[in-house]
């Protein structure tokens, strides 16, 4: 149990990691990130697509998270506005949050794993320097 959380996490940083490098450097979405992304790596075409098949699985799994989430809020909002907390409600909502990413990691996961086996040592090297400068930046703030 304690490997396949660790392996999730790792493969869902690497993959906010990828995603994030686009949008830092024009906060923009969608394939003008990945056209990013691409380029910054060098990326050859198989791995463009391969690129791309991580951005729509990613895709898919945040607009299912946005159509549970406003469920998710109403319930919360009636917990925060009833006299008495129900914790056990609290934590089978997260719960619930936390088996839907548990459910869609895998598939994003085995996408990272299908252009990670593509990469370059030098675009492997580019990616871990992406990730450190992605690190202090997240340290800075705290």
């Amino acid at each position: 149990m304690t490997r396949k959380l660790f392996a999730i996490i790792v493969g869902v940083a690497m993959v906010i990691g990828l995603l994030s490098w686009g949008a830092y450097a024009y906060r923009s979405h969608g394939p003008h990130r990945m056209d990013r992304i691409a380029e910054r790596l060098n990326l050859d075409d198989q791995q463009k697509v391969k690129l791309e098949a991580i951005h729509e699985a990613m895709r898919q799994a945040r607009q299912e998270f946005r159509d549970e989430r406003a469920g998710m809020l109403d319930e919360i909002a009636a917990q925060i506005k009833s006299d008495q907390l129900d914790q056990a409600k609290v934590l089978q909502l997260v719960e619930q949050r936390l088996a839907r990413m548990n459910q869609a990691a895998p598939q994003v996961i085995a996408k990272v794993a299908e252009l990670h086996a593509t990469l370059t040592p030098e675009q492997k090297t580019k990616v871990v320097e992406h990730l450190d400068r992605m690190k202090e930046r997240m340290q800075d703030r705290h």
